[in-house]
């Protein structure tokens, strides 16, 4: 890494997917305890290992991950958090393991494993300001598959929450509350209109099964408006939201699988997809860095003007912690530029928990992988062609999209040219025309 004491570096790390219900014979327990007893609950659990392959975390794989983080990055003074709090199912697996299907007893559950959350990151970084965004498991309603609405109790209930332990002035802690609580997005300046900009969005409003195309609608122009009230500024902004946009290559990879065809499937609805790619590249001068999570996979999306103009914009997507999709767990360390908020390196840790004495270890280090840095478009579309034309590039590039686990979710040599394409293809149109050419 460039920078090492904490200044000028940050952590990457999404999906936890917490699952309390791990261990069935706690629940009573927790679903009658407050949430500063949960840790005490937890660790009487018998079960002592790490969850398998297609399962959420369970209280020793959230505890390894931070503890790790904290020992190699304690010093950092933010966490990018890019959602996916509550495992999945979470709303089913409530009911069968307590017998309780109040929603009353449900939304109480909920909090206190968002509680819990909270402060076992905050035990590890006190004071480090962690920006959380909305996942699609992040509610109280059931099925928990969609995320939340503007207006859900979930929101009202963990903004405060969140607010307390992950930011540090009351400024921050009352911009965040007033536009999480509301509709799950809001915007920071810790540092003033001069300073660093971070917007966090609610990207569940523009998924295809979210049926209020206006709560999207009205999301999407309060992003252009801070968008433009920055570059007006000559600001810097990063982008945090939960889905990425363009295609889901684990979903496409899944249906050729079954089909034999490869055509586009993605995270948004096309229309938001569209709108949002536009807006990143509108204003990717003002735009210094993007993230996302969801799709569990160590990946990236570079967004590319249609018309022929330099415009560039680069999307860098989360590993999971959650094995849920068949990965190993990953987080990431960042180091960027303290002037330009531009990124310029980042580091990959990963527990295989196939190995036979599981441990967090280095995966790979970004510029020594691809040759770059992150700090410019130039060095993102040179990145992208040693994925597809170096042989090393794109053996640690396809590795990493699964964080190196070795079993039935590895790319192999069929699926290879759709992890391939799709970091660079992000519009459906683009997608099935390179798409048809590959199908001859």
């Amino acid at each position: 890494m460039a920078a090492t004491n904490g200044s000028n570096t940050f952590l990457l790390f999404s999906d936890v997917h917490f699952n309390p219900f791990a261990d069935p014979s706690l629940v009573p327990a927790l679903a009658a305890a407050d949430a500063s007893q949960w840790k005490t609950i937890l660790a009487s659990s018998s079960q002592t290992g790490y969850p398998a392959y297609g399962s959420d975390s369970n209280y020793v794989l959230f505890e390894s991950t931070l503890d790790d983080m904290a020992a190699r990055a304690g010093d950092v003074d933010l966490i990018l958090y890019p959602g996916d709090i509550l495992g999945h199912n979470f709303g089913a697996d409530y009911v069968a393991l307590t017998g309780d299907s109040s929603q009353a007893g449900y939304e109480s559950f909920v909090l206190k494993t968002v509680q819990f959350f909270v402060q076992e990151v905050d035990s590890r970084f006190p004071s480090a300001t962690v920006l959380v965004a909305d996942g699609n498991c992040d509610t109280d309603a059931v099925p928990n598959g969609i995320g939340a609405r503007p207006g859900d109790a979930y929101l009202a209930s963990s903004a405060p929450v969140i607010a307390q332990a992950f930011f540090n002035n009351d400024a921050d802690q009352a911009a965040f509350t007033a536009g999480f609580s509301q509709a799950g997005y809001y915007a920071l300046e810790p540092d003033g209109p001069t300073g660093l900009k971070y917007v966090v969005l609610n990207s569940n409003l523009w998924i295809s099964q979210y049926d209020d195309p206006t709560a999207g609608a009205m999301e999407m122009a309060w992003f252009a408006s801070e968008l433009a009230d920055s570059a007006r500024d000559f600001q810097k902004v990063w982008v945090l939201g939960h889905i990425p946009p363009g295609a889901e290559a684990g979903g496409v990879a899944s249906t050729y699988a079954l089909t034999g065809q490869i055509s586009y499937q993605g995270g948004m609805d096309d229309t938001f997809n569209t709108a949002f790619v536009s807006l990143e590249l509108a204003y990717s001068s003002t735009i210094a860095a993007t993230f996302a999570g969801h799709t569990h996979s160590d990946d990236f999306r570079l967004l590319t003007a249609a018309d022929g103009s330099d415009a560039s914009e680069l999307v860098r997507i989360a590993p999971g912690i959650s094995l849920f999709l068949g990965g190993n767990p990953g987080y990431q360390l960042y180091s960027y530029d303290a002037q330009t908020f531009a990124l310029q390196d980042e580091t990959t840790y990963i527990l295989n928990v196939g190995a036979t004495k599981p441990a967090w270890s280095l995966e790979y280090d970004y510029a020594s992988a691809y040759g770059v840095s992150l700090a410019t478009p130039q060095q993102w579309q040179a990145a992208y062609l040693a994925v597809l034309a170096n042989p090393a590039s794109q053996a640690t590039y396809l590795s990493a999209i699964n964080q190196s686990a070795d079993n039935q979710t590895a790319v192999t040599a069929a699926t290879a040219p759709i992890y391939l394409m799709t970091p660079g293809l992000t519009t459906p149109a683009g997608y099935n025309a390179v798409a048809a050419v590959l199908a001859g």
